[in-house]
């Protein structure tokens, strides 16, 4: 039987600071920046990746992506085990900003480790040495 599409595979939903996170390796995230000073919101917005638009009569709802944390010029997305739907997604979403003046840099994060290599390279970009 397969799993709905908006279901994160093995993923355990957690709280902390009042915000609900949809799996631990977000919370690892939210905490490994907080203990950065880094500054980034928790799935502050939806990105419109696609508009709405009517085929024949049908209504089709436009798709949004919403990426888990948004900070000054970057974005990270965790993803622990990805379905099906998110390599095309993640290239819609990226090829909608692709002709902002001054493009969010993207990281995908897959285990706490890459999430720690990225909270340096933040810090090393925000401080001025990389």
């Amino acid at each position: 039987m397969k799993a709905k599409a908006n279901k994160i595979r093995n993923a355990t939903k957690v709280e902390e600071d009042g915000i609900k996170f949809r799996s631990k390796l977000e919370l690892y995230t939210y905490k490994a920046l907080k203990k950065a000073g880094i500054t980034a919101e928790y799935e502050p917005k939806h990105f419109e990746i696609l508009p709405k638009f009517i085929y024949k009569l049908e209504k089709v709802r436009a798709m949004v992506y919403t990426p888990d944390f948004v900070g000054d010029n970057y974005i990270i997305e965790c993803k622990g085990f990805a379905n099906d739907a998110f390599p095309l997604r993640f290239k819609m979403f990226k090829y909608t900003l692709k002709d902002e003046k001054d493009p969010p840099d993207i990281y995908l994060v897959h285990n706490q480790k890459e999430v720690d290599n990225i909270i340096e390279t933040i810090k090393n970009k925000q401080h001025g040495t990389n």
